[in-house]
Order: structure tokens, then sequence, then C-alpha cells
């Protein structure tokens, strides 16, 4: 398959992608199902791993924009083994479809009313082992979320529905706490 067919069906996703997410932005559970058949096309190609130019990823070394209009974006990233991503939220909504791999994510809601600084209590809305094919949406209120790769070689799909915000709120669920970085200023620790 020639670049110019791979970017065609690269560019068929995302315009896949805007419609589901202008029929159902509030609708979390039809948005899902509508990024997981858009998405099930490029999860299912070998050659996925060839496409995208690089991108400087957060928290990874290892991300490539497959399509950015300045709304949209879809990138492919390379989650490292044991790398815990702590609870942090974006500014915007995001999911994360896995290519190849295992990764253990969180998504939690933020329950306390903000009012105390450094403080935050959040509850835990989905916890699961993401495989390949499988789709998970960090999206208002559930918009935090923390994740470790599992396996050698993990890839996410990662669409995301507009800007990253430069400053992130970054939690830590058992302390109760919460603090506001750039993320290429937060420390990853092996899990």
């Amino acid at each position: 398959m020639s670049m110019t067919e791979s970017e065609d069906i690269v560019r068929a996703t995302a315009l896949r992608l805007m419609n589901e997410i202008e029929r159902h932005s509030r609708d979390e559970a039809k948005l899902r199902a509508g990024v997981t058949a858009s998405v099930r096309g490029l999860l299912e190609r070998p050659d996925l791993l060839t496409l995208g130019v690089y991108r400087k990823g957060n928290h990874i070394t290892n991300s490539k924009y497959l399509y950015y209009d300045g709304r949209l974006q879809l990138t492919l990233d390379q989650f490292p083994r044991g790398k815990a991503v702590p609870p942090h939220d974006h500014g915007t909504w995001e999911a994360l479809a896995i290519y190849r791999g295992r990764v253990k994510h969180t998504v939690y809601e933020r329950i306390d009313d903000g009012s105390r600084p450094g403080h935050a209590e959040l509850k835990i809305v989905d916890d699961r082992i993401l495989e390949p094919g499988d789709v998970a949406m960090v999206v208002p209120p559930a918009e935090i979320h923390a994740f470790t790769a599992l396996t050698d070689d993990t890839y996410s799909l990662t669409i995301v529905g507009d800007h990253y915000a430069e400053e992130r709120r970054y939690y830590n669920y058992e302390e109760k706490t919460v603090v506001v970085r750039q993320p290429r200023n937060v420390e990853i620790k092996a899990a």
C-alpha cells in the first residue's frame, strides 16, 4: 500500500471521528461506541507503526502524529513497560485505543468541590486492563486517568478532541492531594 493510500485511510478515520464527536459529544457511551467503530480499521493495520511524523510527547519518548487539524489529533504513542503515569487531567477529553500490548488503566472523577488548595478527592469510575482493540474514554466529568503499560511494545492510538492544556493537575489518589504542573516537569516512576 502506498503512503498516499495510508494517508487517505488515516484522513477517512479522522472524518469518521469528527462525525461521531459532533453527533455524540454529550453521550459518553455512544461516543465510545462511535470512536471504537471509527478506529477499528486503523487498529487492524499491520503497518500502523510505519505511519506518522514525530511528536514530542508527555511522559513518553515515542509518539507520532497520524492526524492533526487544530481541533482533532490522532497520535500513535508507545508506553514504556512499567512506567506508572500518575492520575492527571488534560484540559480536554481523550480516548486511548490499544493497538498492541496491555495497559493497566484507571479513570477517576473528582468528587470534592476544589475549594481547598492542594486537596482533591477522587473516585474510581473505570479500572481495568486494556488489550488490543479496547477503547478507554477520559471525558468530563471523569476526565482524570492513570496508566501503566504491562508489556513491552505497548502502543495506543490516542484521540484528543482539542488542545491539551499546558498545565495539568496531577493527583495523588491515596493522599488526596493535587498539584498543578507542566507535564514535562512531572517525575514518572516505575510501577
